[in-house]
């Protein structure tokens, strides 16, 4: 026997060996591989991937990936078998995805690939390994889907927190309608609450009990949405048995939006089928309404869509619920507040009133401003500009309570330190701690031009002369606002023919660029300004004036406060 012989005879029985078990694993194991000689041709197949590749095994054998793949993945494929012939090395393919239109289906490959080397070192074949990581991309997805589902609804169920108004909580569906690719979305409540949908078959309520009405120019799934209380979606139908089959969720899919009049999310939509869903709004047991998401393309409501898009409705609803409590309490407020404020002044000889009074931008609540003038006792005139710190209906119940006690200690006594240390015992005695109110209070008299005046930690008074000169009158020190212990006092000046008093509450120097400081800067800027000195001296008189005030402090700033200003200007002549 040879040497060559010896060794051939384990050389052999280990190629037959690694044979069998290359047939085995071809066979049996779960593990996809082919092995590729140099003209790019099956040597080996196993039954995994004949599988992924929808062909049997024994097909592959001696033919090319072109004659089995997609043509864009055979190509691929081929030059990558290519490749590792001709570098030596192997490589590696993350994600490869096959999506060809005859599977119906899209499945996500990782992909291996090792030079085999004979035992002289140069590459005999090629083996790739793959495996199928669709499941896993799958849960992935699911993850992340479901993640960002928990995410964005934190995110909307915090801006519907804040929703003040039905205005933003219409926003707020539209945010959410653009984070979901929906190509349209609407709001729609069942009663007059929302002026911003004017429907004139919806009756105001008229009692405790309340009452709703549909509107008869709804769609047809609106109304079924908000008359059983039930969400509706329309969409193709789910494939049978998959998770989101209707019959897994107790529901029918409705009908095609091209066929419910109305439904179409607009005129220019695309062509096609675009799905939609009608979501009911119900608060404390009442139809409040339905919110509505039209999309672009047909797709299918999944169990996690469904849960989340139902989740957002009943935050929606609750947000709704806040803002008729909101705007219901803005109305009265606001009726309050006018019936309070005079919108017409007493005509006194010698002297000459105007005002302005501007309300906060319409989603603020009302403050409390106010402004007054009334005649007294002795031939004089009362002159009032005060502000209840806060806002809605307590600030303006709190404006009336202050005005109504002010009036009644002015007839009693005029003088502003009467007046204003009477106010002090009031709040004492009736408000609690967190209430605060500031107000400049003064007497004039018509005849003298003589004006007493006592500052409750308001804002000083302008002064304006005859001849253009201008000042800011206050205490002279920190006064403080009513109810705080201090001992009041006042001034006394005399005001001439021509000369003007502007009182003014903080939201006509002071917003969120300007601080209350330089404010006043500004008013003195703008009271010796040449525009001042002309609107003095014009035909218009002190509505004149104060317009060209106004217009210089508030001109394209942003306000959200209201605006008080009461003007007073000497005519005539007076004696000593």
């Amino acid at each position: 026997m040879t040497d060559d012989m010896v060794r051939d005879g384990p050389s052999a029985a280990a190629e037959a060996l690694a044979g069998a078990v290359l047939d085995a694993l071809c066979g049996e194991s779960s593990v996809a591989f082919a092995l590729y000689d140099r003209d790019l041709r099956y040597l080996r197949v196993s039954e995994a991937l004949a599988r992924i590749n929808r062909h049997p095994a024994a097909d592959h054998l001696g033919r090319r990936p072109s004659e089995f793949l997609p043509e864009g993945l055979a190509s691929k494929v081929e030059k990558t078998i290519a490749m590792v012939f001709d570098h030596a090395e192997g490589y590696a393919e993350s994600d490869v995805v096959l999506a060809p239109p005859e599977w119906h289906e899209t499945r996500h490959l990782e992909s291996r690939w090792v030079p085999v080397r004979d035992p002289d070192g140069s590459v005999r074949a090629v083996l790739a390994i793959v495996s199928d990581v669709t499941e896993n991309r799958h849960r992935e997805e699911l993850l992340r889907s479901s993640q960002w589902r928990t995410s964005r609804l934190q995110l909307m169920t915090a801006r519907l927190a804040g929703a003040l108004t039905v205005a933003e909580v219409e926003a707020a569906v539209a945010e959410l309608a653009r984070s979901i690719d929906a190509l349209d979305s609407g709001l729609y409540l069942v009663d007059d609450v929302a002026p911003v949908f004017p429907w004139p078959n919806v009756p105001p309520a008229r009692s405790s009990r309340r009452t709703w009405v549909i509107p008869s120019e709804w769609p047809d799934p609106l109304m079924r949405a908000v008359r059983e209380g039930v969400p509706v979606y329309a969409g193709p139908a789910p494939e049978p048995g998959s998770p989101a089959d209707p019959r897994n969720l107790g529901t029918t899919p409705a009908p095609g939006p091209a066929a419910v009049p109305g439904m179409r999310a607009r005129p220019d939509a695309p062509p096609g089928e675009p799905a939609w869903v009608v979501l009911p709004l119900l608060g404390s047991g009442t139809p409040l309404g339905a919110i509505r998401f039209t999309f672009r393309d047909a797709r299918v409501f999944g169990p996690d869509d469904r849960v989340f898009l139902e989740a957002f409705a009943g935050q929606c609803a609750l947000a709704v619920e806040r803002s008729r409590l909101y705007e219901r309490e803005h109305r009265t407020a606001v009726e309050l507040q006018r019936s309070l404020l005079p919108d017409r002044l007493p005509a006194v000889d010698g002297v000459e009133f105007d005002y302005r009074y501007l309300p906060g931008a319409p989603d603020f609540e009302v403050g409390g401003d106010w402004y007054d003038v009334f005649r007294i006792p002795g031939g004089r005139v009362a002159i009032v500009v005060g502000d209840v710190i806060g806002k809605g209906l307590t600030a303006a119940a709190g404006m009336g309570r202050v005005r109504a006690a002010l009036r009644a200690l002015a007839f009693t006594d005029p003088d502003p330190v009467a007046v204003l240390t009477g106010l002090d015992r009031l709040f004492t005695a009736t408000e609690d701690d967190e209430s605060l109110t500031t107000l400049i209070y003064g007497v004039i008299d018509p005849e003298t031009g003589t004006l007493e005046l006592a500052d409750a930690g308001h804002l000083p008074v302008l002064i304006i002369t005859a001849d253009g000169k201008a000042r800011l009158v206050d205490e002279g020190k920190a006064s403080t606002p009513l109810g705080v212990a201090e001992l009041r006092t006042k001034q006394r000046m005399r005001l001439g023919p021509g000369d003007v008093l502007v009182g003014f509450s903080d939201g006509l120097i002071e917003n969120r660029a300007r601080g209350i400081s330089q404010g006043l800067d500004l008013i003195l800027d703008v009271a010796r300004s040449d525009a001042t000195r002309a609107a003095m001296g014009g035909a218009g008189g002190l509505e004149a004036l104060l317009s060209s005030i106004l217009e210089r402090l508030l001109d394209g700033q942003d306000r959200d406060d209201d605006v008080t200003i009461l003007g007073v200007r000497i005519v005539g002549s007076q004696g000593s």
